[in-house]
C-alpha cells in the first residue's frame, strides 16, 4: 500500500515519533484545548436527560496482545489495553467519550483520550464538537480519500486497520436532504501522523546517500489561518454510492528541507554530510469515491489529486532537497463472494504529474491488495487475510489472523505478519516476520 493519507506520505523524519518531537508548548496547547472541551461536555450533562440510569451507556473491552519475531522468538509487542466508551443521551443530542488505559512493553501505563465530543442530532442537520474520528474512505487498507484523520504508523501497518486512524479536534456539521448529504469539517488544532521511533524495528529506511542530521518539524501554531477545512458531498442511491470531497490542510507527515551539506575534496567530490529540517506544509486535495452493485459484484473506485505536494529529489538539482508537483492517486476494486468466502481485489496507482528524472519517486507506483474473509463453525470462527503487493520490486506484506469468538463477550485471536522482498515499502521489513496472539473481553 502506498500511504495516501491526504496524499501526504513522504519519508519519516529519522523514524521519530511526531508526538515525541512535539514541543512542550504544543503539548500544553493540546491539553488546554482538550480540558476546555471536557468542561463543555460536562456542562451539557444535566440538560435533556430523563435520568442518569436511562441516559448513560457504558461499553468497552480489555485486551492483551503479544507479538514475537519468527527468526529468534524475541518479543517486540506486549500490550495490555483497557478501553472504556461512555455515552450520555441528552435527548436531541449526546456526549461520547472513549478513554483507554494502555501498557506497552512493560512501560508505565498511560491514559489515551481517543475521543471526546458533544453531538447534536436533528432531523436534517447534525453537529459534532470535540475530539473525533472522521472516516471518509471506503477502501481496504488504503487511505486515498481519508483526507481528515491522520494515522498512527508507529508500527507501520501491523495494527488492525481501525486502529491506524487518529482522532482530530474540531467541528463537524452534516446536512441531509433526501438522498443527498453535505459534510463540513473544521479542524483548528493540528494533529500529526505518529511515526516509528528511531530505534523501532518499524523505522523506515531513509532515501538519502548519507545519514542525515534532522531537526524535527515544528507543529503549526493554533490560529484561524492555520486551520484545516474539508467538505464532502454524498449521494446514496439504490444501487450507487457517490461522493465528492476536497480539503485545505497541513500535510501531517513532514517533508525535509536541506539546510546544510558538505562535500569531500576534489577531484571527485562526494556528499559527506547533510542537514535537514522537517517541515509541515499546506496544500489542497480534491477527490471522489464511487461504489455500485452490478449483479454479484460490488465495483468501487476512489481517487484524489493533491496540489503542490513536495517530493524529495537529487540535492544537486533541487537546492531545497525537494520540488513541488501535483500528484494523483486512484484505485479500482471489486468485492464478491464464492462458496461462502468474501474476496476484495484492488489496484492502486500513484502518478506524479510533470515527473522529472531527479525525483526519488518513480513517475508511476503500482500496488495491489487482496483481501479474504471466511467464517466457520456457525460464524464463531473467522479467518481474515489481507495482502499488499508492490509491483515494482516486487515486495509484499501478508497480514493474516484467526479469531475464535468463544462467547459474545470473549474471543481469542492469533496470526502472522509476513514480509516478502528485499527493498521497497514492504521488502525493507523482510526481517520483521512475526506472529501474535491475543485475548479480548468485551463488556
Amino acid at each position: 500500500m502506498n500511504e495516501a493519507d491526504r496524499s501526504r506520505a513522504q519519508f519519516p523524519a529519522a523514524g521519530e515519533s511526531a508526538i515525541a518531537r512535539m514541543p512542550s508548548s504544543d503539548q500544553s496547547r493540546n491539553s488546554t484545548v482538550l480540558f476546555l472541551l471536557a468542561l463543555l461536555v460536562l456542562a451539557a450533562l444535566p440538560f435533556g436527560a430523563a435520568s442518569a440510569q436511562e441516559a448513560l451507556s457504558l461499553s468497552g473491552y480489555g485486551r492483551s496482545k503479544v507479538g514475537a519475531m519468527l527468526d529468534d522468538g524475541s518479543l517486540f509487542m506486549l500490550e495490555n489495553t483497557l478501553d472504556l466508551q461512555a455515552g450520555w443521551d441528552l435527548g436531541s443530542g449526546a456526549v461520547f467519550a472513549d478513554l483507554a488505559l494502555v501498557e506497552r512493553e512493560g512501560a508505565a501505563a498511560t491514559f489515551e483520550l481517543r475521543e471526546l465530543y458533544l453531538e447534536y442530532l436533528g432531523e436534517a442537520f447534525d453537529l459534532r464538537i470535540g475530539k473525533q474520528q472522521v472516516i471518509w474512505g471506503k477502501s481496504d487498507g488504503v487511505f486515498i480519500t481519508d483526507l481528515v484523520s491522520p494515522k498512527d504508523l508507529s508500527r507501520f501497518l501491523v495494527p488492525d486497520f481501525v486502529e491506524l486512524r487518529r482522532a482530530v479536534t474540531g467541528v463537524r456539521a452534516n446536512g441531509y436532504l433526501g438522498n443527498h448529504s453535505l459534510d463540513l469539517v473544521w479542524v483548528p488544532l493540528f494533529s500529526p501522523t505518529i511515526l516509528p521511533a528511531g530505534d523501532s524495528i518499524w523505522a523506515a529506511s531513509l532515501p538519502f546517500p548519507v545519514v542525515p542530521t534532522i531537526d524535527p518539524a515544528v507543529v503549526p501554531e493554533l490560529s484561524l489561518e492555520n486551520g484545516e477545512y474539508f467538505a464532502k458531498y454524498s449521494y446514496l442511491g439504490s444501487s450507487i454510492d457517490l461522493s465528492l470531497m476536497g480539503g485545505w490542510f497541513w500535510n501531517d507527515t513532514p517533508a525535509f528541507r536541506v539546510t546544510g551539506k558538505t562535500f569531500t575534496a576534489p577531484p571527485n567530490p562526494q556528499l559527506a554530510s547533510l542537514d535537514l529540517q522537517g517541515e509541515y506544509y499546506q496544500s489542497a486535495a480534491f477527490g471522489y469515491g464511487v461504489a455500485a452493485t452490478v449483479g454479484p459484484l460490488v465495483l468501487r473506485s476512489e481517487g484524489a489529486i493533491t496540489m503542490d505536494r513536495r517530493y524529495q529529489g537529487d540535492f544537486m538539482v533541487y537546492p531545497t532537497g525537494y520540488t513541488e508537483k501535483h500528484g494523483i492517486q486512484y484505485l479500482v476494486g471489486t468485492d464478491f463472494s464464492i462458496l461462502g468466502t468474501t474476496f476484495g481485489l484492488q489496484f492502486i496507482q500513484d502518478i506524479i504529474l510533470d515527473h522529472e528524472s531527479a525525483l526519488m519517486n518513480d513517475e508511476f507506483t503500482n500496488t495491489a491488495t487482496i483481501a479474504m474473509v471466511r467464517t466457520f463453525a456457525r460464524e464463531t470462527v473467522r479467518l481474515e487475510m489481507l495482502a499488499y503487493v508492490g509491483m515494482a520490486e516486487p515486495d509484499a506484506l501478508l497480514k493474516t489472523q484467526l479469531v475464535w469468538k468463544m462467547t459474545d463477550a470473549f474471543e481469542l485471536s492469533g496470526g502472522a505478519w509476513l514480509f516478502f522482498g528485499e527493498e521497497g515499502q514492504f521488502g525493507q521489513y523482510d526481517g520483521n516476520d512475526s506472529v501474535f496472539a491475543g485475548a479480548k473481553v468485551s463488556f
